[in-house]
């Protein structure tokens, strides 16, 4: 089994902050069960974010989130990109290539990268995109659009959750870049539904 998100974070704020942070941040989580309520679930995460924002300055809140991510990029899809890549030694080739995948749910699976300059951005796709496109209200299009269980709990019920949140996003894109260019990039979010906009946009700098 594979290890869970409050344990993913728990690790990246120790490894990042220290132990003393994190038992302050992780507070009450042994509270929450392994089916918490959306409010429950949504009223700690809120809580723990602000108090991690607190205790650590910006840029550590952004490298435990980034860290925190405990899903792995399917490692044939990574293989696939870069051996494209090699093969043709283009970054507007390789772009094309994933933007023109329809793989998941008739959207790319590589989340319809766009390239300005050094910059290239990623438009997250709808986690469900059959129920975001028959979605009838807006609660309805964010709750189809977010990947996150954490979010969709805050979206339900008007809990307050930092933005600084959605670097955790940041680590799955990361995962196939870093993967497929043989370096690190460096990523940051430029927009997200905990910062009220519609979709959920990441950076990525190339090196």
């Amino acid at each position: 089994m594979g290890m869970t998100w409050l344990e993913s974070f728990s690790r990246s704020i120790a490894r990042h902050a220290g132990e003393a942070v994190r038992e302050e941040v992780l507070r009450g989580s042994e509270n929450l069960g392994s089916r918490p309520t959306p409010s429950r679930r949504a009223r700690w995460v809120g809580g723990a974010m602000e108090r991690l924002e607190a205790l650590v300055d910006e840029e550590t809140v952004r490298r435990i989130m980034i860290d925190t991510c405990p899903h792995t990029y399917p490692r044939k899809r990574i293989e696939r990109m870069r051996r494209l890549y090699g093969q043709s030694g283009s970054i507007d080739e390789l772009l094309e290539a994933m933007y023109s995948d329809a793989s998941y749910g008739g959207t790319s699976y590589y989340d319809s990268p766009r390239r300005e300059g050094d910059t290239v951005y990623i438009n997250k796709v709808p986690c469900n995109p059959k129920s975001y496109e028959k979605a009838e209200t807006e609660l309805d299009r964010k709750l189809a659009y977010c990947h996150c269980p954490w979010v969709r709990a805050a979206l339900r019920t008007g809990e307050a959750v930092p933005p600084s949140f959605c670097h955790c996003s940041t680590s799955w894109d990361r995962q196939l870049w870093e993967g497929v260019l043989g370096r690190p990039v460096d990523v940051e979010v430029v927009k997200s539904l905990l910062k009220g906009d519609e979709h959920c946009v990441h950076a990525f700098r190339l090196p």
